[in-house]
């Protein structure tokens, strides 16, 4: 074909690109661009802009347009999938189309208005006999299994909690303390609000921990965490706590909703974008009592290089486990990418490998005129907030020692040593208080251990380090920072030694005080988070020895 004039060529491609603009909103392609084109409406059938689009369980999306309108190019080739779409403030939506031909509309339905107190909570635990089915009925295999073996699930019922809720020793039946309700027998406290949700949101200091009852003792269970729209931190973290950060959005009487990490799951499923964001943990890991701050674990992250960068706590502590590529296989689950299904494992102070990854320790040794100085450089390798942190009895204790040939320890002529709190008594027992070392905790003691009988307090026996509970301020805090290196150095006389002799370091974490741990009859065992050996021949007069133990 030939032209005649600029104006016939101009023509030609008005009609072409009308051509192209009918093909595309009929949901026919062209070319090698085969792609979904369709729309996306409310229930009342009025556009939806802003949505997002979705090949269901793979990366391919588009937004809609003003119009509602949507095109996913490059599809290639598709035979009966699910195509999705979601936005703020709606249920997930989809249909099924057989192939890249069809034009389908998608209806998003309306989040419900508003929150249902009198909402039932299911039973995460699976029974195929009953009509209504519950978390574990569908997840029993990878997600149920994984949330019930983690502290989430034991919350409200962990022995070493409850021990430290009542005043009891880990039976359960011989007072010690410390302990909440013997210090404040008037009082039920906060604690479900964080340890028991399902019920605290009924009563925010009212809830008896000794009183809970079904899908209550679960404690921070999956119907709980899957309610959660969003979260609202309250400035003043003394007299707010947990649940109440918390906005639920619990469906009314005979319907069912979830909020997930999901935007292609139809409805009941919402997608939640800040259920998958560090502060939708920060309500139980943000917190204060008396004004004094206890828990910041979140106020860390958000100081650390970590909050700039985008790794948030589920990165850490809900990382995929690589393998599971289907969190409801035989259930209606999508096989995904592994890469995008968090674990439930939910790591934490139990997992002894996951602690000893955040931490890598370096002990440089060096003799002269007769003295052997030690050098440890601790570092915050991983954690994006201090190790520790959280629970303030939580404590890592650093040993240093110096043996000669004979096994004779060096005498030690340093100052630093292992702190009081790490245990008065024979090293063998694990009392490590005056040994050559450091102790890493926030360490908090009673400004003023006589309570005043107007805070209805029956104050029990002076405890040092002291409860958070109690009225308090921080003696000091040698925990070490997200990424900071902490530094310290050890003295050894070594005018006497039989060579060789050894320079070992070692540092343990534990999950509570030991003194605490003989009042209250725990028996938790030390955790080893990095270990040191430099041996130092004759021959290393003014020589550098280093040990580097990740």
């Amino acid at each position: 074909m030939c032209f005649s004039s600029n104006h016939q060529l101009q023509g030609c491609f008005r009609l072409a690109l009308v051509i192209l603009l009918t093909l595309a909103t009929t949901g026919i392609r062209t070319g090698g661009d085969v792609g979904i084109s369709g729309r996306v409406v409310d229930a009342a059938g009025q556009p939806v802009a802003g949505a997002i689009v979705r090949v269901q369980a793979t990366a391919m999306t588009a937004l809609t347009d003003a119009d509602g309108q949507f095109t996913i190019h490059n599809t290639g080739a598709l035979d009966d999938v699910m195509v999705t779409a979601w936005k703020l403030g709606y249920f997930n939506g989809g249909v099924r189309i057989e192939d890249e031909t069809d034009s389908p509309e998608i209806v998003l339905a309306e989040l419900h208005p508003a929150d249902n107190p009198d909402y039932e909570w299911v039973d995460p635990r699976p029974n195929p006999d009953d009509e209504v089915k519950n978390c574990g009925d569908c997840h029993a295999s990878i997600i149920y299994s994984q949330w019930s073996n983690n502290g989430h699930f034991k919350s409200a019922t962990s022995p070493l909690f409850m021990s430290l809720y009542n005043g009891k020793d880990i039976s359960g039946e011989v007072a010690a303390q410390p302990g909440y309700r013997i210090d404040y027998p008037h009082s039920n406290g906060n604690c479900a609000n964080c340890h028991a949700p399902a019920a605290a949101v009924k009563d925010y200091t009212g809830v008896d921990m000794n009183k809970l009852s079904n899908v209550e003792l679960m404690g921070v269970s999956c119907d709980f965490c899957h309610k959660v729209k969003d979260v609202a931190m309250q400035a003043n973290t003394s007299l707010f706590s947990g649940v109440q950060h918390m906005n639920l959005l619990r469906p009314p009487d005979g319907h069912q909703m979830f909020f997930g990490p999901y935007d292609d799951i139809p409805d009941p499923d919402a997608y939640s974008p800040v259920i998958s964001e560090s502060i939708f943990c920060a309500p139980c890991h943000e917190g204060s009592f008396w004004g004094v701050p206890i828990y910041e674990s979140y106020s860390e992250w958000l100081a650390s290089p970590y909050a700039e960068q985008g790794v948030t706590c589920q990165k850490c502590h809900m990382p995929p486990d690589g393998v599971t590529s289907n969190f409801a296989p035989g259930k209606g689950g999508m096989e995904r990418d592994p890469a995008s299904i968090p674990s439930h494992f939910q790591l934490g102070s139990r997992d002894s490998s996951f602690l000893a990854s955040a931490v890598e320790m370096k002990t440089t040794v060096k003799r002269r005129s007769g003295k052997l100085t030690a050098r440890v450089a601790i570092e915050n390798v991983a954690a994006g907030h201090h190790v520790p942190t959280d629970q303030p009895m939580r404590n890592m204790i650093l040993l240093v020692a110096a043996v000669d040939a004979n096994g004779k320890q060096l005498p030690y002529i340093g100052e630093n040593r292992v702190p009081v709190w790490g245990g008065r008594g024979k090293p063998e027992d694990g009392d490590f208080a005056g040994l050559p070392g450091k102790g890493f905790a926030k360490v908090l003691f009673e400004p003023n251990p006589l309570y005043n009988a107007d805070r209805a307090s029956l104050k029990g026996k002076h405890v040092f380090p002291a409860p958070q509970w109690r009225i308090i301020a921080i003696k000091e805090d040698t925990r070490i920072a997200a990424f900071a290196i902490d530094v310290t150095e050890y003295e050894f006389d070594m005018k006497k030694a039989e060579f060789p002799v050894r320079v070992s370091s070692k540092l343990i974490y534990r999950r509570t005080f030991r003194n605490w741990a003989k009042m209250k009859h725990f028996d938790l065992q030390d955790i080893t988070l990095a270990e040191g050996l430099v041996r130092i021949p004759a021959r290393t007069e003014a020589s550098q020895l280093t040990s580097r133990v990740q």
